[in-house]
């Protein structure tokens, strides 16, 4: 994986509270750009997702924040509008614009002290966003820095799941380069699942992961509170013009791919969300930019297994 990949007209932040073991993730677009939202499972937290829906008369959004705290993290979107008014950014007419900011949220109140990120902490990182993303992005940062997985028995048997990203660059036959480029953060119900075995999920007091799907375990859990705590935020962008109908599509291909890797995914305790957006940059296939999606979120999904550290008395996959 190269040092440093850009993505066209996208700045990216990440507030990161080691102490409280939250955090967010914010993209902040330098033009509106058109996107589209699948939502599945019972369990999503959200925050001006119409916009993200077709059709809308907006027809794009400025930003969109990914955060800790679940419903009390809707709030902290606040600073990131603040910051893009104060920059002119927004829908409307003349001078007055209201910026749009699509918000979702995961649930990590119950991993270490139930302070969300605030408005504040929101507003400060917008000044730090980068237009470019490194290894040291993923893992416990950002919207990953509370995220757990496996919790049939609540977060005393879970395992650290993270924020992840992969990335191609696919040249077309014209010799044209597309870059393409998926994010996770992944805080499952279900176990990981990479090339057929669970590398993070429920784990066993002896040691190792239960499969509890193939066991068929769906008891009542011991530790309600925590069952509850389940999602995964998939968020994609491709160089590719796209219409919102074809991006609905792309949304669609990267929740089926999280089914692949997370076992069980989509349940009434996870509240997933895959959102698919288009940088309008270039003419592209439309099914070669679907499967590297499809690729490009399992790895993306892997990736954050694999860079999450221990927090909060949760191993990480790699520490066990």
């Amino acid at each position: 994986m190269p040092l440093e990949f850009q993505i066209p007209g996208i700045k990216v932040a990440n507030y990161t509270d080691k102490e409280n073991i939250t955090g967010a993730t914010i993209f902040i677009f330098e033009e509106p750009l058109l996107g589209s939202a699948d939502k599945r499972g019972g369990a999503q937290t959200t925050r001006q997702f119409d916009s993200l829906l077709y059709p809308h008369i907006t027809l794009g959004v400025d930003a969109i924040v990914l955060s800790g705290g679940s419903a009390f993290g809707l709030g902290a979107t606040n600073g990131v509008v603040q910051f893009l008014k104060e920059q002119g950014k927004g829908f409307g007419i003349g001078n007055f614009r209201v910026p749009r900011v699509p918000t979702a949220c995961i649930f990590d109140l119950t991993i270490g002290n139930p302070v969300p990120p605030s408005p504040e902490k929101l507003y400060e990182a917008c000044f730090k966003a980068k237009d470019y993303i490194t290894e040291d992005d993923m893992g416990s940062k950002g919207a990953g820095t509370g995220a757990t997985v496996g919790k049939l028995y609540g977060i005393p048997y879970a395992t650290k799941g993270g924020i992840g990203f992969a990335f191609s660059e696919k040249e077309t036959k014209d010799g044209t380069k597309i870059k393409n480029v998926v994010f996770a953060v992944v805080n499952a119900f279900g176990n990981i699942v990479e090339e057929g075995k669970i590398i993070a999920g429920v784990r066993k007091k002896e040691g190792g992961f239960l499969d509890f799907v193939e066991e068929g375990i769906f008891h009542p859990p011991k530790y309600p509170e925590d069952y509850f705590s389940s999602t995964v935020l998939i968020v994609g962008f491709t160089e590719g013009k796209f219409s919102s109908p074809e991006l609905q599509i792309l949304a669609q291909c990267m929740n089926s791919s999280l089914a692949s890797c997370v076992k069980p995914a989509h349940t009434p305790f996870d509240g997933d969300i895959a959102i698919a957006f288009s940088c309008n940059k270039k003419e592209a296939n439309f099914f070669d930019v679907f499967g590297e999606f499809y690729k490009l979120t399992q790895k993306a999904v892997i990736n954050a297994i694999k860079k999450a550290e221990s927090l909060g008395g949760v191993p990480a996959s790699s520490s066990l």
